[in-house]
C-alpha cells in the first residue's frame, strides 16, 4: 500500500499493490454495487489481475476507490467484450475506468471524490495515457455532463451490468481542469453538490418502480 495522498487527519487515498489488498476493495465494490442493483457479476474480479486501484480509507476503513485498467500495460481493455467494434486510434494511450465508487454513506463526500480524481489524472499522466473511458447509463451521463464532464459517447445504448449503458471517453486534460476548479473554487463544489443532488434524485425517479408478489 503506497500513501498518494492525504486527507485531513483520517482519510486518504492510497495505490494498492498486493493481492489481499485489492481483494479488500473489490469486495467494497461488490457490496456497493449491489446496494444499486449492479450487476457486474465476476466482472470487478475478471478486471482484477490487470487493473491498477485506488482506495479512499476513513480511519481504518476502505469506503471506496477506483479500478482502472491501463491499454499501454499490453491488457484487452474490458469495453472490448460490449463494444467490439469500437476502435480507438491509439490503445497504447487509452484507460479503462472499469469502476469508481464510494459506499453509500461517503457518497456525497466531494473532499474525498475530487482528490481521487486528481490521482486518476495523475496516473494517467505519469504514464503517457490521454483518453479516459467509462460506462454512463443515460441519467448518469446527464448528471456527469451537469457537473461539467466533456464526455463524448463512442459505444452505442446497450445493457452492460444491468441497466443500458453508453460508452463514453474523455480527454485526460477534461479531468485535470475539472480537478483544478474544484479545488480552487467553493461556489463551484457547492454547484457541483447540488447538481448532483438534483441528479441522483432524477436517476430514482426513473427507476422501475419495484412491486410485491
Amino acid at each position: 500500500m503506497k500513501l498518494l495522498h492525504q486527507l485531513g487527519r483520517h482519510a486518504r487515498i492510497v495505490s494498492l499493490t498486493s493481492p489481499a489488498e485489492t481483494e479488500g476493495l473489490v469486495q467494497v465494490f461488490e457490496r456497493i454495487a449491489l446496494d444499486l442493483g449492479w450487476q457486474p457479476g465476476e466482472a470487478i474480479r475478471a478486471n482484477q489481475p490487470a487493473a491498477q486501484h485506488m482506495a479512499v480509507t476513513v480511519g481504518e476503513s476502505v469506503v471506496g476507490g477506483l479500478q482502472v485498467v491501463l491499454g499501454n500495460r499490453g491488457a484487452v481493455l474490458p469495453y472490448r467484450l460490449v463494444w467490439p467494434e469500437v476502435e480507438l486510434p491509439d490503445v497504447a494511450a487509452t484507460a479503462h475506468v472499469t469502476i469508481l465508487a464510494l459506499r453509500p454513506e461517503y457518497r456525497w463526500r466531494f473532499d474525498l471524490f475530487w482528490p481521487l480524481c486528481v490521482e486518476l489524472w495523475r496516473l494517467c499522466r505519469t504514464g503517457g495515457i490521454r483518453t479516459i473511458l467509462l460506462e454512463t447509463a443515460p441519467p448518469t451521463l446527464r448528471l456527469y455532463r451537469r457537473l461539467g464532464w466533456p464526455l463524448e459517447i463512442i459505444g452505442s445504448l446497450r445493457p452492460h451490468w444491468g441497466e443500458d449503458c453508453y460508452l463514453c471517453r474523455m480527454d485526460v486534460r477534461g479531468v485535470a481542469a475539472l480537478t483544478a476548479k474544484a479545488e480552487r473554487s467553493q461556489t463551484y463544489c457547492m454547484l457541483v453538490q447540488q447538481a448532483y443532488r438534483d441528479g441522483a434524485a432524477e436517476c430514482a425517479m426513473e427507476q422501475p418502480v419495484e412491486t410485491a408478489a
